[in-house]
C-alpha cells in the first residue's frame, strides 16, 4: 500500500507540475533588442510606436504602420506564441495595402507581464479601444487579423467588438484539440490551461473571413483548420498556399497576395 501511495502521490506531482509549466510550453516571450528599435526608429517614417498602459503601472509596446489611415483598411495583427511583431515590419511596409497596428503581447519585446489566454484577450479589447478613440478610427475600416495562436484574439476581437473583417493565418479550432494530435487527451485536459476553444465562440463570428493555411502546416494539423473553417456561419473562404509551412506561409507572394485581395473588397461578400 505505500508503494501505491507514492506512486500517487508521485502522479499528483507530476501533474501539478505539468500544469504550472504548461503556460511556459505554450508561449515562449521573445525581446526586442536596443539595436532593432534604434534601426526601426531611423529607418521608417510612416511608424509610429504604440504605448498602451496596463495595471500596476506597465504597458504594452508595439508600433502602427501608418500609410494611409482615411482611404486603407486598418489591421489589428496578433502575432504567434513565439512572435515578436516587429520582425514583420519590413514585410507589412512593403506587401500589404493596409496600415497595421501590431503589439507585442505581455512578455515580449518591451510589454512588460505575463502571457496568459484571459489577459492576451482582455488586451485585445484594450489595444483595439485606446486605437479607436486616439486616431477617431472608424470601426468599418478595421479588419481583426491573427495569425497561429493569434487567432484567438482576433476572433475574440471580432465578435466582442462587432467588427465586420476577419483574416486569420494557420488558425485552428482549440489548442486543447491541436494537443491532442500529439498527447493522451485526458493528459491534455488535466494540465492545459490556456485552452484557446475558438470554436466555443466561432459560430457566432458575423465578419467576412479569410482563412489562410497550408496542407503541410507541421504544428496545426490541417484538420484542427477545417474544423473551425467548417464550424462559422459567416462569409468566409479558405486559401491554401501551396509548398508552405506553419512558419514560412508568409514568405510565398500568394500569401499577399490573397490578403491584398480580401483587403481590397469593399463589401462583405466573398469569391467563391
Amino acid at each position: 500500500m505505500k508503494i501505491v501511495g507514492l506512486v500517487l502521490m508521485a502522479a499528483v506531482v507530476l501533474f501539478a507540475g505539468l500544469k504550472f509549466f504548461s503556460r511556459k510550453l505554450l508561449y515562449f516571450p521573445t525581446p526586442v533588442s536596443n539595436s532593432r528599435l534604434a534601426y526601426l526608429k531611423k529607418s521608417f517614417n510612416q511608424v509610429q510606436q504604440i504605448i498602451i498602459p496596463i495595471e500596476k503601472k506597465g504597458s504594452l509596446h508595439g508600433w502602427l504602420i501608418q500609410k494611409d489611415m482615411e482611404n486603407l483598411p486598418i489591421l489589428f495583427y496578433f502575432g504567434g506564441n513565439a512572435e515578436e511583431v516587429s520582425l514583420n515590419m519590413e514585410d507589412f511596409i512593403q506587401n500589404l495595402d493596409a496600415n497595421v497596428v501590431m503589439v507585442n503581447y505581455r512578455g515580449f519585446g518591451q510589454s512588460d507581464g505575463s502571457p496568459t489566454e484571459a489577459v492576451l484577450k482582455s488586451d485585445a479589447l484594450v489595444i483595439y479601444d485606446t486605437m479607436v478613440e486616439k486616431y477617431s478610427i472608424k470601426p468599418s475600416n478595421v479588419v481583426a487579423w491573427g495569425r497561429s495562436i493569434g487567432s484567438s484574439m482576433a476572433s475574440f476581437l471580432v465578435v466582442e467588438r462587432g467588427l465586420g473583417r476577419l483574416i486569420l493565418t494557420c488558425p485552428f479550432d482549440s489548442i486543447e484539440s491541436v494537443a491532442a494530435n500529439y498527447y493522451p487527451r485526458w493528459l491534455v485536459g488535466m494540465v492545459l490551461k490556456d485552452k484557446h476553444r475558438i470554436i466555443d465562440f466561432s459560430p457566432r463570428i458575423a465578419a467576412s473571413t479569410l482563412i489562410l493555411a497550408s496542407r503541410e502546416d507541421e504544428v496545426i494539423p490541417p484538420g484542427n483548420t477545417i474544423n473551425l473553417y467548417d464550424s462559422l456561419n459567416c462569409p468566409k473562404k479558405m486559401v491554401y498556399i501551396d509548398g508552405a509551412g506553419h512558419n514560412t506561409i508568409s514568405g510565398f507572394d500568394a500569401y499577399y497576395m490573397a490578403l491584398n485581395k480580401f483587403l481590397a473588397k469593399e463589401n462583405k461578400a466573398l469569391e467563391e
